[in-house]
């Protein structure tokens, strides 16, 4: 059984850590007294090692797990990644080494340095350094650090680089020659190659896919001259070439593809191939969603196989929140839903027997375990503030990190059990970066089927676990969401709910009202007595406000309901049946027809009365305007044409004013 490792790096420390009592190791010095356990001289000390170097700019674990790398300003340290091995660290004296990366086969280093302009001959600023010896084998020039690590088959027989116009492939990896170079018209912006591996049947519990003969190379070419972008799968045999003389370089057209997949707006492109090589996903994402629909840009997500593409159609990721988490079959049909959930993350435990499910970012945190085979859950825990999360090889821990610059407080580790339990925190001051230690398939232990027992948790957990956290497993009690006052004792609207095929939960957008004691919940009154009604100031304006309400119901005239055949008139000021009439009068009061009609009558000439007062208000009004425009006149002022034709009206008004039983 091999030891479960993982490696930080942080602003003042970095070091290796190690099962099971997740203490930091000493491979990682500090210091100068720790820097001469390592190094086999005084002189190669000074020269490696200065007074500003102690921090460490980069790590890599090699592809086996056997060797850790990393680098300060002044040099590059190899040495075994477990404390029990006896191998001897080397030292690789290249400085200002920015990133790390080993072939797959970790027979070769490769280092990433800032590139130099040079007026005598190129800078290489990527080299190849033999890990056995510690020597410069190989280099070349990046532009760039974006996809700055070589692209190298598993067995370690080519090496590819892409450039503007060409894919030039190396035979072997490290010649310095490209044994041939294929041209295509167009601009690649991405090369991604499978590495097709079976899996061993001893260290999962799933079930081996068949692997594909051959690795495949998915090219990504972006948009130019109006025509879309697009992603081509080849086979590595049609790209390679016949090998004929070394000393040559072997020119080739782009060979046909074995699929191809057309698109627009695609700004970023990742992709994701199977352990067996045969099929690939890959995710476009355009920062600006010309649409409008999303705020976040435009995603999409397309399955490639080997012989043809296949797209998941309607299964885009979702930019609303919650969102729904999903199997899908290799025809793209839906097999299993798990709800929907504040989720972003998906990631499959090494061995396929359990999918994490969880919502890191600017979620809360919250994360589910589940059984692939019988689709049910089997852990969920709270992981906050959590932006780095990875699976152990052995797939019995989960690593969960807050790191740096993406939150600068609260950096640190935490490991959880798969069981969904809390075994150690590590608390950091500008964590940078943590990963767990690759393991070589076949020293993994098997898997159980059934989910093993949880190991014994550090006391860094009782000693660094914030007050109200619960660390076995079940998540804390929720708050529940925060209602304003006026909507408290109400249950959320139906409308906020969602299901799988994004309709309301009940069918229907309308609120449903919380019923306390048989009656409605009523709106809450800060410092008002509970039970308590409304002052009279307040209930005589509810009145008016309700009055002129226009409401087009049958019988309702001004606040009153009209009850047609028994000739019974009820008041409605508080929504009852036995209501106050007039605001004086309680109970019932029978009448007939006639009264009614007097009451609108004294009702309609009350009306008349104040639209006739409102008339002569504005006729006063214009009587008083006139007058000004005579005193101007007498003055001898210009008056515009419609200030002569207002004055004419005078009489007409002053004719109206008296027949409203007003004079002068």
């Amino acid at each position: 059984m091999s030891t479960t490792q993982y490696a930080f790096r942080a602003q003042k420390s970095s070091g290796l850590v190690e099962a099971p009592s997740w203490e930091v190791t000493s491979q990682v010095p500090t210091s100068v007294s720790a820097y001469l356990a390592h190094l086999p001289s005084e002189d190669e000390l000074k020269q490696f090692m200065s007074s500003e170097t102690k921090a460490v700019r980069c790590y890599a674990y090699s592809t086996n797990g056997d060797w850790f790398a990393y680098a300060t300003a002044t040099g590059v340290q190899l040495l075994p990644s477990l404390s029990s091995s006896s191998t001897p660290a080397k030292l690789i004296p290249q400085a200002n080494v920015l990133a790390l990366s080993f072939s797959p086969m970790s027979k070769t280093l490769f280092t990433f340095e800032r590139p130099i302009k040079s007026d005598t001959e190129l800078h290489k600023n990527v080299k190849a350094w033999d890990v056995e010896a510690g020597e410069e084998v190989g280099g070349w020039y990046q532009k760039t650090q974006d996809d700055w690590e070589p692209v190298v088959t598993q067995d370690e027989s080519h090496l590819l680089r892409a450039t503007a116009s060409d894919i030039l492939v190396f035979a072997p990896p490290l010649s310095p020659r490209p044994s041939s170079r294929v041209k295509f018209d167009g601009i690649i912006k991405g090369l991604f190659l499978s590495s097709p591996a079976a899996v061993p049947a001893s260290s999962t519990s799933s079930k081996p896919g068949p692997v594909h003969s051959e690795p495949a190379i998915a090219l990504w070419f972006g948009e130019r001259k109006g025509a879309p972008a697009s992603l081509a799968l080849y086979a590595l045999s049609s790209l390679v070439g016949e090998g004929g003389d070394p000393e040559k370089t072997e020119h080739r057209d782009l060979p046909m593809t074995t699929a191809r997949k057309a698109f627009y707006k695609a700004d970023k492109l990742s992709v994701k191939w199977n352990a067996a090589g045969t099929s690939a996903l890959f995710l476009t994402h355009s920062d600006v969603d010309n649409t409008g629909k999303s705020y976040y840009g435009e995603t999409n997500l397309y399955l490639t196989r080997k012989v043809r593409y296949t797209i998941f159609a309607g299964v885009q990721p979702l930019e609303n929140m919650p969102a729904r988490t999903q199997i899908f079959d290799l025809k793209t049909k839906p097999v299993h839903s798990f709800g929907s959930q504040h989720r972003n993350t998906v990631l499959y435990q090494p061995q396929g027997r359990l999918l994490l499910s969880a919502g890191f970012g600017n979620l809360a945190g919250g994360v589910d375990i589940w059984d692939v085979s019988s689709r049910k859950m089997v852990a969920e825990f709270k992981a906050s503030n959590s932006s780095h999360c990875e699976w152990s090889p052995c797939g019995r821990y989960i690593l969960t990190a807050t790191l740096s610059p993406r939150l600068r407080v609260d950096n640190g580790v935490k490991l959880w059990w798969c069981g969904g339990q809390l075994l150690h925190i590590h608390l950091q001051d500008e964590l940078y970066q943590v990963s767990f230690r690759p393991q070589k398939p076949e020293s993994i232990e098997i898997f159980p089927a059934v989910l093993p027992p949880p190991v014994e948790a550090n006391q860094s957990v009782a000693l660094h676990q914030p007050k109200g956290e619960v660390a076995n497993g079940a998540d804390s009690k929720p708050a529940g969401a925060y209602r304003p006052p006026g909507a408290r004792g109400t249950i959320a609207s139906d409308a906020y709910k969602r299901d799988a095929d994004g309709e309301p939960a009940s069918g229907t957008s309308t609120p449903t009202p919380m019923f306390k004691g048989g009656k409605p919940a009523q709106r809450y009154v800060p410092g008002r007595i509970p039970g308590a009604s409304l002052p009279a100031a307040a209930e005589e304006k509810k009145k008016k406000v309700r009055n002129k309400r226009p409401n087009k119901e049958s019988g309702r005239v001004n606040g009153e309901i009209v009850r047609e055949g028994n000739g019974e008139i009820d008041g409605e000021v508080n929504g009852e049946v036995n209501g106050e009439v007039n605001g004086g009068i309680h109970g019932e009061v029978n009448g007939s027809e006639a009264t009614l009609v007097e009451e609108m009558a004294a009702l309609g000439a009350k009306q008349e009365d104040e639209a006739g007062k409102k008339k002569l208000r504005g006729l006063l009004r214009k009587v008083k305007a006139i007058e000004e425009l005579k005193e101007k006149l007498a003055k001898g002022e210009p008056l515009e044409k419609t200030q002569i034709m207002k004055i004419e009206t005078e009489t007409q008004i002053k004719a109206e004013i008296e027949s409203l039983g007003a004079s002068l």
